[in-house]
C-alpha cells in the first residue's frame, strides 16, 4: 500500500508582478481572497441546517508594498481592469513548490504610507477580484472567473451544471 505523504510547508520567498511589470523585493505582505460560498438557512423535518450554495461571496485581495511608486497609485484606473500576479515558493522536506497566484480586478482601496520618522514607507491597497487562479507546481488548484462564469477547484468546473441550465 503507498501512502501519501503530506509535509507543512513554509513561505521561503515571494515577488510581485503589475500589468507583467516585476516588483522585485517590494512585496512586504500578501493576504488572499476567502473563498466563501454564500449560504441559506433551511429548514428540515427535524430541523434546520445550512444549504451551502456553488456562489462565492465577493473576493478581496490585499497586498502592503514597501515602496511608494506611481505604477500603485496608477491601479486606481477603474476604467480597466488589472492583473497583479503574485509569485512564491513553498519548502517541505521534497523540496521547493512554485506557487503562482493571479488577479484581476479593480482597486477598491489605496492606503497611502503615514509619515513617520525613521520608518519604512507601507503602502497597502486592496483589490476585488474579478478573476482569481491559484497554480502550485505549474498546476491549477484554483481557477474563479466570475465574468466568463468559470469556477474550477482542484479540477472540477463546478459551474458546468449550471452553465448547463442557462444556455
Amino acid at each position: 500500500m503507498i501512502k501519501n505523504i503530506l509535509s507543512a510547508q513554509a513561505i521561503t520567498g515571494g515577488n510581485l508582478f503589475v500589468e507583467g511589470i516585476e516588483m522585485f523585493g517590494e512585496l512586504k505582505s500578501h493576504e488572499p481572497p476567502t473563498f466563501e460560498h454564500e449560504v441559506i438557512e433551511t429548514s428540515g423535518q427535524i430541523g434546520k441546517y445550512e444549504y451551502i450554495l456553488p456562489t462565492l461571496k465577493p473576493l478581496t485581495a490585499t497586498f502592503t508594498i514597501n515602496k511608494v511608486d506611481k505604477i500603485y497609485f496608477g491601479l486606481l484606473d477603474t476604467a480597466k481592469r488589472h492583473k497583479i500576479y503574485v509569485k512564491s515558493n513553498l519548502t517541505h522536506m521534497d523540496g521547493e513548490v512554485g506557487v503562482v497566484v493571479t488577479f484581476e480586478g479593480n482597486l477598491k482601496v489605496l492606503n497611502a504610507p503615514k509619515f513617520e520618522i525613521n520608518t519604512e514607507a507601507e503602502l497597502s491597497f486592496e483589490m476585488s477580484a474579478t478573476f482569481v487562479k491559484y497554480e502550485a507546481d505549474k498546476e491549477t488548484l484554483l481557477l474563479y472567473d466570475v465574468i466568463n462564469s468559470i469556477y474550477e477547484a482542484n479540477g472540477k468546473d463546478i459551474y458546468e451544471p449550471i452553465r448547463k441550465n442557462i444556455l
